[in-house]
């Protein structure tokens, strides 16, 4: 009896964690039609209400190189990616457009996207630009980045607008045949002029350590750095630095979201906000953060380590209804068995032998009993699995009245039937999340299921649109993705 209620308050546990965690200003977008490849370390920026997507690395795919674009969520168009062309100018050479490209970095100025560095091959990184024009829809190939002499090849950098002064501001990242550095480069976009304005020297006396894949965002003439990684650690300390002055400074503050690399660093209506990034090897993290008034605010908590931790309860409870369960006899315990008999044994030993045999098969009765019983149950619930399944299969026969007879209420299903566009507009009661779909609407433009926050990962890209900022891609555990989620800026 006491085994018995053990298990029952194991499921009356795992029925209350499995409930749906609701994020009232985060929302799942999903596409119509074809969606694009998973991905990470792809480049991701904004242009007249749509998100520009180049590149990135997929473990089957390896290196990607399509460059697609989606309208805004917000947009009046159909939430829809399109695949675009990649072309040269009419008299230049169509192989001079860009290629395969991974861990590189691309911002817009006036009407132009400039992508920059990364890897076009697994051995190195390249220091090329290039310069996509959503006038002409065409490439061209930019000013190679080379200082005194020798070609900055980088990868794991970050890019970032100064628009003030129309420059693009390079941080950090690793260089071919130098390693880690924090060293700052400096376009011009105006003179196609590069120098380098910070070294990543000993000639200061505070600064970054070198380091790839950090958080970074420019507000006014302040680049502000968090967290990044290199051979030997990861970081999570928070630095700013003068673009005029040419001074950097440490940014101390009693919390502080740890560390980690692969993060996004945005500009906030309020601040500075901090998403996601992988804190320690399988360990990547979903939690959102606002840096305001010189201190982190904690908005939204990492839930990865709990999804972990829930999935180690299931196994756990699963092992104790199965210790619950009757157990099943071993292989050949019933079996007939043979004995040899040696020529020098007696005969009446052989008789002997065959009595023991006979006493050790009297408990045989019992055996089967359980195994009746075992047998039993897989039967029902195959049975059981059967009918459930056969209902799914004829709900696609039944009527709108009558498929609701059917339908469960568990989270998992309507993630299901949020996928497949089975119905439509269904909204859950207490609490939980809504589910849109554009199933039957004449002009539907996009689903959504809201509530719904990304699951921890790196390597994606997250970006500012408007009031909202817009999340896609990244992987966890060398699984990428190709979600997409809006969270609300504003929404209270």
């Amino acid at each position: 009896m006491k085994g018995k209620k053990m298990l029952d308050d194991d499921e009356e546990f795992l029925r209350s964690k499995s409930q749906i965690d609701v994020f009232p200003k985060w929302q799942e977008l999903k596409p119509l039609g074809k969606n694009i490849h998973r991905r990470s370390y792809h480049s991701c920026v904004t242009h007249e209400n749509y998100l520009y997507v180049y590149g990135g690395y997929e473990t089957n795919e390896g290196i990607l190189s399509d460059f697609c674009r989606i309208p805004s969520p917000v947009s009046p168009k159909p939430f829809c990616w399109t695949s675009l062309t990649k072309k040269a100018p009419g008299d230049k050479p169509q192989e001079q457009i860009p290629g395969p490209l991974r861990n590189h970095t691309a911002i817009v100025h006036q009407n132009k996207m400039y992508i920059f560095g990364g890897k076009e091959n697994l051995m190195s990184p390249t220091a090329r630009l290039w310069i996509y024009d959503f006038q002409d829809e065409v490439f061209i190939e930019g000013k190679e980045c080379i200082i005194e002499g020798k070609k900055m090849a980088v990868e794991g950098h970050q890019s970032c607008l100064w628009s003030e002064q129309q420059q693009m501001i390079v941080f950090g990242g690793f260089y071919n045949e130098i390693g880690y550095r924090s060293s700052i480069l400096q376009y011009d976009l105006q003179k196609e002029v590069w120098t380098m304005i910070f070294k990543g020297d000993n000639n200061h006396a505070q600064f970054p350590k070198g380091r790839a894949e950090a958080g970074v965002t420019l507000i006014g003439n302040t680049l502000y750095v968090y967290g990044g990684c290199n051979y030997e650690s990861r970081f999570g300390d928070f630095w700013k630095f003068d673009l005029e002055s040419k001074q950097w400074g440490l940014i101390v503050t009693e919390k502080s979201p740890g560390t980690r690399s692969s993060t996004s660093l945005l500009i906030h209506p309020q601040g500075i906000m901090l998403f996601g990034g992988i804190h320690d090897i399988t360990h990547e993290k979903n939690d959102l953060w606002l840096y305001r008034g010189n201190e982190w605010i904690q908005l939204e908590e990492d839930t990865s380590r709990r999804q972990v931790a829930e999935e180690m309860l299931n196994d756990s409870a699963f092992d104790k209804a199965s210790q619950a369960r009757p157990q099943k006899k071993e292989k050949g315990r019933n079996e007939p068995r043979s004995f040899l008999l040696l020529d020098d044994e007696p005969k009446n030993s052989l008789h002997q032998r065959r009595n023991s045999v006979k006493n050790l098969d009297q408990k045989q009765p019992t055996d089967t009993v359980n195994n009746f019983q075992l047998n039993t149950m897989d039967e029902q619930k195959k049975k059981r699995l059967l009918q459930k399944k056969n209902q799914m299969l004829a709900e696609f026969e039944l009527n709108e009245e009558e498929k609701s007879k059917y339908r469960s209420s568990s989270p998992t299903t309507d993630q299901i039937k949020n996928s497949i566009s089975v119905i439509t507009n269904q909204e859950k009661q207490g609490g939980q999340r809504k589910i849109q779909s554009p199933t039957g609407k004449k002009n539907a433009i996009q689903a959504s299921l809201n509530g719904k926050k990304p699951c921890a990962r790196d390597g994606h890209s997250a970006i500012v649109m408007g009031e909202i900022m817009v999340v896609f891609g990244g992987d966890r555990n060398l699984m990428s993705f190709n979600d997409i989620y809006m969270y609300s800026l504003n929404q209270k």
